[in-house]
């Protein structure tokens, strides 16, 4: 279990990024000073122990300040499914890890990463590996570039 206590409450430092699946998570890092972001790992397993141990090892690596988990809307706004399993991630995080999250618009972000993973790879096997990474990262680099909230659909109290 993650030590609460050892948790940096400060504003500035890592951020963990997570686009949530049911069968794969996408997680990406990224830091509120420099505004950088990269891949980090996709978590593929479908035991849910499994995929909370690999969760908490990271935390433990980075010690992120906030979490920002995909809010994946449908196109025109509306919530699906796929909103309320993720929001229901966003929550357990929270609650179990005692880590400011925030759940950030993503419709698109898997889309968008295909597209720029394209540009490197034609295979999409190859392709299938890393685009949860990228989704995340995708997803992250929209929070920290918003300079507002406009993008940001909930904060998880």
């Amino acid at each position: 279990m993650v030590n609460q206590n050892k948790i940096n409450n400060e504003s500035e430092g890592n951020i963990l990024s997570f686009d949530f699946g049911e069968k794969r998570i996408g997680v990406a890092i990224g830091n509120n000073i420099t505004k950088n972001s990269h891949p980090l790992e996709t978590i593929n397993t479908p035991k849910v122990k499994e995929r909370y141990k690999i969760i908490e090892s990271l935390l433990i690596t980075w010690k992120p300040i906030k979490l920002v988990i995909g809010y994946p809307l449908n196109e025109d706004g509306t919530i699906s499914k796929m909103s309320l399993l993720a929001k229901k991630f966003g929550t357990k995080l929270k609650n179990k890890y005692n880590i400011p999250t925030i759940m950030i618009d993503e419709r698109f972000s898997s889309f968008e990463a295909d597209l720029e993973l394209k540009k490197f790879e034609k295979n999409f096997k190859k392709r299938k590996i890393v685009i949860d990474q990228v989704a995340a990262m995708i997803i992250l680099d929209s929070f920290l570039q918003s300079n507002n909230d406009k993008n940001i659909k909930k904060v998880i109290q």
